[in-house]
């Protein structure tokens, strides 16, 4: 099973940069691709720009003292077999690092070739747009 493990040190403090990555519906805002989220209970659902379809994902160990959170992807628009992450917040030096770590199940070998590439390069672009909309 696919690893996709995304860190970036970023120059703010731990709690500054969880205000963002813990605000569930705050994805629009630094996450490419997502037009929308809205959250319903534990869950929640991305809506992607261009008619891409929606991410369902079911949120666990939300943990704000911790600063991290895990979630589960129910439905996804590439009909991933499987999608579980976890993003997290640690101090670091004088400021923070983000961290983005996701393991994916393709339905097919030819799938996990043609889109792995895409979803490392959006999660690291995602973390990069974070760290952008953070230190403004």
């Amino acid at each position: 099973m696919p690893k996709i493990d995304n860190e970036i040190v970023i120059d703010r403090d731990p709690d500054d940069v969880w205000a963002v990555l813990g605000d569930l519906a705050a994805v629009p805002e630094w996450v490419p691709g997502v037009e929308s989220a809205r959250i319903e209970g534990m869950s929640r659902v991305c809506r992607l720009a261009d008619g891409g379809g929606e991410i369902h994902e079911e949120i666990s160990d939300l943990d704000g003292a911790r600063r991290s959170y895990a979630y589960t992807q129910t439905i996804h628009p590439l009909g991933l077999q499987w999608s579980h992450g976890t993003l997290a917040v640690l101090p670091e030096a004088a400021g923070s690092r983000a961290s983005w770590h996701a393991e994916v199940e393709f339905a097919d070998a030819q799938q996990e070739t043609q889109f792995l590439p895409m979803l490392e390069g959006g999660y690291r672009a995602a973390l990069e747009q974070l760290k952008a909309r953070v230190e403004r």
